[in-house]
């Protein structure tokens, strides 16, 4: 908020003030917000409507939480728009997880090319991996987790709807990411490893915390891209068709996607249009555009933008910098929002990079307010999406395993979203926020350990493979 003893909004930039009121939804709107969600996390999980649903809630078919009482070591592929790694996790007490890791970043010319040629990199990763681990005849289970869109059909079969735009490999898309592994690994008779399965991101922080907080039941991820998953009863599940008897799915709601049906712009406004009309998905993704990572730093940048054009705020600077679409970014919002009230010490250093100088106070002033009138409102649209889970999941004391920079180094972020959490969450759930330490491969590695054991032995759900 803009520092009081400073600057009153109202009065010293009125213009400011104005556009600002744009951004601030009512508690009555982000309750409406929590209820269209609901509706259509139910429409997404029902067999009839699911197809209309803007929420998609895809099956995981991860169907067993960790205990912590799990013991074994085991692989995890960690698949990213910008890298990939390739770990070894061992599970030993109680509290004591050990990985050791290689990250490996993927040759462009890799990466444009064919879809086998992005998987006989991966495969001579592992295989180089696991020799220098000397596991390499061990056939240790290993588990995927993944950053691109998959349409899973089973635990160990998730087809391949689009990579981001790092990748050319298109022969890859409508495949199965397990089998094109399982096959590039074929290759390497020496050594022998297991493919188990493969999950996403989201599912991948939930089961990491999971596993040494046993109440974990929702995973958030908020970068660039926004998502969440979160424990559904098999039963809500219209669509899945596996095995009787299994109580649980992680579900991811892919909620990018809320409100392309038109269900949010009661919400929007004219910056949040020219921003979806300007990038290079309009008219989708509608849901992340409020808080994803870079949309948040984009709205920002086209409020100065006019008021600049108005003569607002500085006035007779120049715009060809700050004209630049998708220039203004997360680490700048994190940084102007660390001034102390009443210094503008960052937000001058932040404006010295578009080659704004020697700032006036009050422009600085009305620029860390129209950051914090974006973020804020970002944390509460968000909470909106937490609550509806909470309140959806109907348990009495959950945590959430928490994925993200802007939650993580945001000053008032985390403070903002428990705030609404809390008011648009039944008193009778309790539910506390957890930032994940350990990275979604170390869920994929217990991923493969659970799926081991059910395969090989049935009877207990402990993996105690001591190798």
């Amino acid at each position: 908020m803009a520092n009081g003893n400073t600057f009153n909004p109202e009065e010293d930039f009125p213009e400011v003030y104005k556009i600002c009121k744009l951004f601030k939804p009512s508690d009555v709107d982000l309750g409406k917000i929590r209820d269209l969600l609901d509706k259509e996390i139910v429409m997404g999980l029902s067999r009839d409507h699911h197809d209309r649903s803007t929420v998609p809630c895809h099956l995981s078919y991860v169907q067993d939480l960790p205990t912590g009482r799990e013991r074994g070591q085991f692989l995890a592929l960690e698949m990213m728009p910008t890298n990939c790694r390739i770990m070894l996790v061992k599970f030993s007490s109680e509290k004591d997880i050990y990985t050791s890791s290689k990250c490996v970043i993927m040759p462009h010319t890799v990466a444009a090319g064919r879809g086998t040629e992005v998987f006989h990199f991966l495969a001579t990763t592992i295989a180089n991996f696991v020799k220098e681990k000397k596991v390499e005849k061990d056939n240790l289970p290993l588990g995927i987790a993944f950053a691109f869109s998959l349409n899973k059909l089973a635990l160990d079969v998730g087809i391949l709807v689009s990579w981001t735009k790092e990748f050319g490999a298109q022969g890859a898309i409508g495949k199965d990411v397990v089998q094109l592994l399982r096959d590039a690994l074929a290759k390497f008779p020496e050594i022998s490893v297991e493919v188990m399965g493969i999950i996403n991101v989201g599912a991948g922080s939930l089961l990491a915390l999971c596993w040494a907080q046993p109440d974990t039941r929702m995973g958030l991820i908020m970068g660039s891209i926004a998502n969440s998953c979160y424990v559904e009863q098999v039963e809500r599940c219209q669509l899945y068709e596996g095995e009787e008897g299994r109580k649980l799915m992680i579900i991811n709601s892919d909620w990018a996607h809320f409100g392309d049906n038109g269900a949010l712009d009661f919400v929007r406004n004219e910056f949040d249009r020219q921003l979806d009309n300007e990038s290079l998905t309009p008219g989708v993704r509608t849901y992340e555009k409020f808080s994803g990572a870079l949309c948040m730093g984009e709205l920002v940048r086209i409020i100065v933008m006019r008021l600049m054009g108005m003569g607002a705020i500085f006035a007779e600077a120049r715009r060809d910098y700050i004209g630049i679409q998708w220039k203004l970014d997360m680490v700048s919002l994190i940084e102007i929002a660390s001034d102390p009230p009443g210094d503008y010490t960052k937000a001058q250093e932040v404006m010295d990079k578009f080659r704004i100088r020697h700032c006036k106070e009050r422009d600085l002033a009305a620029l860390r307010y129209i950051c914090d009138t974006v973020t804020n409102r970002a944390a509460m649209l968000v909470a909106s999406g937490v609550a509806c889970l909470i309140n959806h999941m109907h348990l009495p004391q959950i945590s959430i395993a928490v994925d993200g920079g802007i939650y993580r180094l945001h000053p008032t972020f985390a403070t903002v979203l428990n705030k609404y959490t809390n008011l648009l969450t039944d008193p009778r759930f309790k539910y506390e926020f957890v930032i994940t330490q350990d990275s979604c491969g170390v869920g994929a590695a217990i991923m493969a350990g659970m799926a081991h054991a059910n395969k090989y032995n049935t009877d207990s759900k402990m993996f105690t493979m001591d190798y």
